[in-house]
């Protein structure tokens, strides 16, 4: 790693060499200054660049550090929590001795996990069922929430998607594709209402404007005239949306 002052400030940052002719300057979510240059370029004048750049790095390094941090890896043990939209619900498991499979119920702002008997001395193997069940629930869950905000906002837009496919997406919470097909990451239901409508407009609206046009956003506005908010709760909590 490799260290340069800006405002007075010492920053750590890392250089990716490449067969690329122009440098690029990255700040990602972890905090971290990423600098991908040509093989050639030397230190000297990729510090010079990051001295030319440093209000925009510091503000992005500001921005940045709202971010917040992905939770610790659950067990699934009376006391830890998850979410569901918006909501922190506790996790309630209970050991069932007639039934033979995992069953979730919620009930106000419990997570009621009812788990059998064979998986009481095996906790990591309860632990892995679990978590595939909670995953198949919220799945269930987004695809029921996500078709009522369609069917209410489609008629107003008058569009009309092909498919909807709720999946796992690493990096998006949604997706449009040529096609008229919209995705929607299962782990927007973990979010406030208020958000997935976001979402779900935002996804119906590229079914006009394929792009993030002045006439796309103007359109996402009159629907939802705080979207700038819901992006930004997306951007600083999204990461806390998981399981």
């Amino acid at each position: 790693m490799e260290k340069i002052k800006l405002k007075n400030r010492k920053i750590e940052f890392e250089i990716i060499r490449s067969s690329r002719k122009t440098i690029s300057i990255i700040v990602n979510a972890d905090q971290e200054l990423v600098v991908r240059s040509p093989k050639r370029t030397s230190i000297k004048n990729i510090k010079n660049l990051l001295k030319e750049k440093e209000n925009w790095i510091l503000e992005k390094l500001a921005k940045m550090s709202k971010i917040k941090n992905p939770p610790k890896d659950k067990e699934f043990i009376r006391g830890d929590t998850l979410f569901y939209l918006g909501r922190e619900c506790k996790l309630i498991p209970i050991t069932e001795a007639n039934i033979e499979s995992l069953e979730i119920e919620l009930v106000e702002e419990k997570l009621i996990i009812r788990f059998p008997v064979k998986f009481e001395d095996n906790k990591e193997k309860r632990k892995i069922e679990i978590r595939q069940k909670l995953i198949g629930w919220y799945r269930s869950q987004a695809r029921i929430k996500i078709n009522e905000l369609i069917n209410i906002h489609k008629k107003y837009l008058d569009v009309e998607p092909n498919k909807i496919v709720i999946k796992k997406q690493k990096k998006r919470w949604g997706s449009c594709s040529s096609k008229k097909n919209l995705n929607f990451n299962w782990k927007i239901i973990m979010a406030p209402l208020k958000v997935i409508e976001y979402l779900v407009v935002h996804e119906l609206v590229h079914l006009i404007h394929p792009n993030h046009s002045k006439d796309f956003w103007q359109t996402v506005a009159k629907i939802i005239p705080d979207y700038e908010k819901k992006k930004e709760w997306l951007r600083i909590n999204g990461r806390l949306l998981t399981i």
